[in-house]
This record gives structure tokens, C-alpha cells and sequence, in this order.
């Protein structure tokens, strides 16, 4: 299974330290909005900003573009959600 994150769930779990429990329920993929790592995570989980990118950098959580949402022809739904 995978699944895209918001801001509330990747602070609660990162602060909780369960983070982990991300990576075993959709191991087929963790996905966050670069938005939510750029301006929501800098503004409102600094705190966790530092693990987050431990796990973006070795390739447990995909950063989802503009770009790559436009490639993969989902953009305008996620726009209108």
C-alpha cells in the first residue's frame, strides 16, 4: 500500500518516535508534497524537520513535485482535493 502524507501526521508520528510504523503499513511507498517539506514542515515541525530528511534522503519518503504530479497526470486532482 502507499501513501501520501500531510503536515499533522508526519509531525505527530516523528514526535511520538513511531514513525517507523509509516514504513511497515505502505511499504509499497511514502510520498509528501514538496510543499509540506519546504513551508509547512519549516514553519510548524522544525523539530522533526532533521529525521524527515534522514528518511527523504535514504529513500524511505518521496518528495512529489508539481512536475511529477503533472508527468503522472494526477495534478488537477490533487489540486481540486
Amino acid at each position: 500500500m502507499r501513501a501520501s502524507l500531510d503536515t499533522n501526521v508526519i509531525i505527530h508520528l516523528y514526535r511520538a518516535g513511531i514513525q517507523h510504523v509509516l514504513f511497515e503499513l505502505f511499504d509499497e511507498g511514502v510520498f509528501i508534497y514538496e510543499q509540506i517539506r519546504n513551508v509547512e514542515l519549516e514553519h510548524h515541525g522544525r523539530d522533526v524537520l532533521e529525521e524527515v530528511d534522514a528518511d527523504i534522503s535514504s529513500g524511505k519518503i518521496e518528495i512529489y513535485s508539481e512536475q511529477k504530479l503533472k508527468e503522472l497526470a494526477v495534478y488537477k486532482i490533487f489540486e481540486n482535493n
